[in-house]
């Protein structure tokens, strides 16, 4: 897709834009923080973007993705089961009352 927008050198630009800032990332001791690439709004075909390392931000541990992973999983499927029970509930015929023999007949 960034072939309609940037031109093949603006985008060997980019990419090796991340591989320095990659390289800089771990030789700083960040390799916890997040890189993201920023391109240029100019109109511009040659002009690429570049890459920053967010410090505001950490990646999550593996114990941490984990558990998140697990509350978020258990959410979706009690979700589940809910629209289902509606679903059935909906579908069900509601139950006929048993009808008595009428004692005037």
């Amino acid at each position: 897709m960034a072939g309609k927008l940037m031109k093949r050198d603006a985008i060997i630009d980019l990419v090796k834009s991340e591989h320095r800032t990659n390289a800089r990332r771990r030789r700083e001791g960040l390799t916890r923080h997040p890189v993201v690439g920023i391109v240029c709004g100019c109109t511009l075909p040659d002009c690429g973007g570049w890459h920053a390392i967010v410090t505001e931000r950490t990646i999550p541990t593996e114990a941490e993705a984990d558990a998140t992973l697990a509350t978020k999983q258990a959410a979706r499927k009690a979700s589940k089961r809910a629209r289902k029970a509606t679903v059935v509930r909906k579908w069900r015929k509601p139950a006929e009352p048993d009808t008595a023999p009428d004692p005037t007949a």
